[in-house]
């Protein structure tokens, strides 16, 4: 998930290329006294009831309970705080427990095991329990807060020292806008303490025929695999079959992840996007070739920069200034996906027309905008800065950024309002980093992501032996499996439910960008993280 002025969701490449340090950002932490205190806590017996008030009958069988864990691990008899679950039981005897999580860091994950009613992996809910949570710091769990801080109207391209300044200000003020919000006190938000609080749901578990979990199997989306493969670092002989889907490059740095970012982005625009639009430029009259496609998004970006900024209005009614950084936003938001292809052209179409008579209001037919909601910023951030170290000067950070921004610009420059580069980082837990001894991974990863870059997911491989990497050929969005790629979802589920796992890497070809039309006629979508946004909206909690 992509955050205004920093990028998330992540991987990393050849650390020695981006010239940013070693491949672990922080050395191996020595052993904690917190260490075991999950496992020492006595489990809680929990309590299930339906989730949904106004649940169709396909979802009504999710059921939620509600967990109380430690506000610290390392203080396991201190302040409690409530971890949100679900259950979506199998639909005959388990032969294992799945936990899920759709990344972010801090996307809410309650309604995940949804996603594979919708999809129709009927053998996988067959054969799990599918377990959802909300991590700590976000959705029905404990929330972490941000005091709300207006954005400056600047573009991050603009490397003037007054303007460089004003961003990287920014990012210092972000850092205590979530540093001293309200809710669950960002210190609390990591990924050492939610680690704690999988091991401790694991063991208040039962499976849904009241069998302990042993146990616990997983498939986590994007910096799910962040997660997942950190749990595994901590509780290996509590792993079982780990599917890690768009790779995090999850032994670096989460500033070596956002210092990658723009290279997956960039890529995704100009081969993917910018290829496909000039295909149908009879449809959107964008360009006639993938350069000519970019090229029109510069000339509508340097337009709006000129104009001070652009007053738009959604087709939800919502208004705001869009500015040239915003535009960048609304393209990173938007190209996750194939499906959201077609909302992408038509916006830019349409802002090539409001840009020939600025004047004129923009119309309700803006779709791509920049997410407003706020509901999971301070986790986001929270957890990649309290996690790894961020090294360097200002003056450097800010040196960095304009280097990779020249090359990637479409995010590129705005890296450097990263708030973590003025993170009061505490001390903590320290997060036991993934190393020798990891148990086997399943690696999933389509060519083209532009949140998780393949060379992210390519390094975590090369650097863990016991890891099959399934590689997604002509393919570019963010989230493999139940996106209708049968290759995919066949490789899956034999591990999953079967305990095959591949003697080798295994590749599979992507499916084919529909064509605009299919797209016109407002199909849900087939993307797993986007379809659960989808849920998210039309689905109540009680």
């Amino acid at each position: 998930m992509r955050r205004r002025a920093l990028v998330v969701a992540a991987s990393l490449a050849s650390v020695l290329s981006l010239g940013v340090g070693p491949a672990l950002a922080d050395p191996p932490p020595a052993p904690s006294p917190a260490a075991d205190t999950a496992v020492r806590l006595p489990a809680q017996k929990l309590s299930w009831q339906k989730c949904f008030t106004n649940a169709a009958a396909k979802y009504a069988r999710l059921q939620c309970a509600k967990v109380k864990v430690p506000r610290d691990w390392a203080k396991p008899n201190g302040p409690k705080i409530t971890i949100a679950i679900s259950r979506l039981k199998a639909r005959a005897k388990p032969k294992g427990v799945l936990f899920t999580n759709p990344g972010g860091p801090g996307a809410g994950g309650l309604l995940t095991p949804l996603l594979f009613v919708d999809a129709k992996r009927n053998r996988l809910m067959d054969a799990q329990d599918i377990i959802g949570i909300d991590v700590r710091g976000t959705g029905y769990s404990a929330q972490a807060l941000c005091q709300e801080l207006p954005e400056p109207p600047t573009d991050a391209r603009n490397r003037s020292a007054a303007n460089t300044e004003l961003m990287l200000g920014y990012g210092t003020k972000l850092a205590k806008a979530c540093q001293k919000g309200g809710g669950l006190p960002s210190r609390y938000v990591t990924t050492a303490q939610t680690v704690r609080d999988l091991e401790y749901v694991r063991r208040s578990l039962r499976t849904s025929k009241g069998a302990a979990v042993g146990k616990i199997n997983w498939l986590g989306y994007s910096a799910g695999t962040w997660l997942g493969a950190h749990y595994a670092a901590a509780y290996p002989k509590r792993t079982g079959r780990f599917v890690l889907d768009s790779v995090v490059q999850f032994a670096g740095s989460w500033q070596q992840h956002n210092y990658l970012q723009p290279v997956g982005f960039q890529r995704r625009f100009a081969q993917d996007f910018a290829k496909w639009a000039a295909k149908h430029n009879a449809v959107f009259g964008l360009g006639a070739t993938a350069a000519d496609v970019v090229a029109r998004y510069e000339a509508i970006r340097t337009e709006i920069g000129k104009l001070g900024g652009v007053d738009v209005e959604t087709v939800d009614g919502y208004t705001f200034t869009l500015y040239p950084s915003d535009l960048d936003d609304m393209i990173a938001f938007s190209i996750y996906a194939k499906f959201q292809f077609t909302s992408l052209a038509m916006d830019l179409q349409t802002l090539s027309g409001i840009l020939a008579n600025p004047a004129r209001r923009l119309p309700a037919e803006l779709h791509s905008v920049v997410d407003p909601s706020t509901s999971e910023i301070a986790t986001f951030y929270g957890t990649q800065c309290n996690d790894t170290k961020f090294t360097g000067t200002p003056a450097q950070h800010a040196a960095k950024t304009a280097q990779i921004g020249a090359k990637h610009p479409l995010i590129g420059y705005s890296v450097i309002s990263d708030p973590c580069a003025a993170w009061n980082r505490p001390a903590g837990i320290p997060l036991k980093r993934p190393g020798k001894g990891l148990p086997k991974m399943l690696l999933v990863q389509s060519r083209n992501d532009p949140a998780t870059p393949y060379e992210g997911a390519v390094k975590a491989h090369q650097r863990f032996k016991n890891s099959r990497l399934v590689t997604v050929k002509n393919e570019g969005d963010h989230g493999m499996y139940a996106s209708g790629n049968a290759c995919v979802d066949k490789i899956v589920d034999a591990y999953l439910i079967d305990g095959v796992y591949p003697k080798a890497d295994r590749s599979c070809a992507g499916t084919p960008i529909p064509a605009p039309e299919i797209w016109r006629t407002g199909a849900p979508s087939s993307n797993p993280l986007q379809h659960l946004k989808e849920l998210t909206e039309v689905l109540k909690p009680v």
